[in-house]
């Protein structure tokens, strides 16, 4: 099963990916699946000389399942300490308040930008329970830079990435390897100097 990133770009992250039916929730497919992304996005997270990874979407990896990753601690600044698996998740709820905070992707590679999103969303979806283990249909509200994390995953589910919903060529930038730890913490993003071309409508 593949282990690897699509690369920017790649065509095949505009594809609507597929629902996990029911009586697919506790296979053997999707448990692998899972134990794969769980491998990617903790190696990912591991290794300090990349920005640290908050989620994960299956098509990122080529998968066209519609499960992700959150870490629902995550806060924006470097902190992570609880990834959670989410099959089938859909957003039943937006608060009207949007806020605006930068996002990079390894699907896009360096490029990174400003993005306004609500503040405060309900999810639902197949996740599992605390502390029993099992798999239940919840319905969970996220706020914050979590809330943030779980829309831009569910956009890859649905073919998008953060970039689409940038319009104005000011926010949208180009970030070194080297220059994310200031970009992020430093929260340079605000008035980021290099910019990238937004592409063409």
């Amino acid at each position: 099963m593949k282990t690897s990133f699509l690369k920017p770009n790649d065509p095949l992250l505009m594809k609507t990916t597929q629902a996990v039916p029911q009586n697919e929730i506790n296979s053997a497919e999707t448990k692998t699946i899972i134990k794969t992304m769980l491998k990617v996005a903790y190696g990912e997270q591991q290794n300090r000389e990349k920005p640290v990874m908050v989620g994960l979407a299956a098509p990122q990896i080529g998968i066209f399942k519609r499960i992700i990753l959150v870490d629902v601690k995550a806060d924006g600044k470097g902190k992570v300490g609880d990834l959670r698996v989410y099959i089938n998740p859909e957003i039943t709820w937006t608060s009207k308040r949007e806020g605006k905070w930068y996002e990079g992707c390894f699907s896009t590679g360096r490029i990174c930008g400003i993005v306004s999103r609500p503040t405060s969303i309900k999810i639902r979806a197949h996740t599992i329970s605390f502390p029993h283990g099992m798999w239940e249909r919840r319905v969970e509200k996220h706020t914050g830079y979590v809330a943030r994390i779980f829309q831009h995953e569910i956009d890859h589910l649905n073919g998008k990435v953060f970039i689409d919903h940038i319009k104005d060529p000011d926010k949208l930038h180009w970030v070194e390897k080297e220059e994310f730890p200031a970009y992020r913490d430093r929260e340079a993003w605000r008035n980021w100097p290099k910019k990238y071309p937004l592409p063409l409508a």
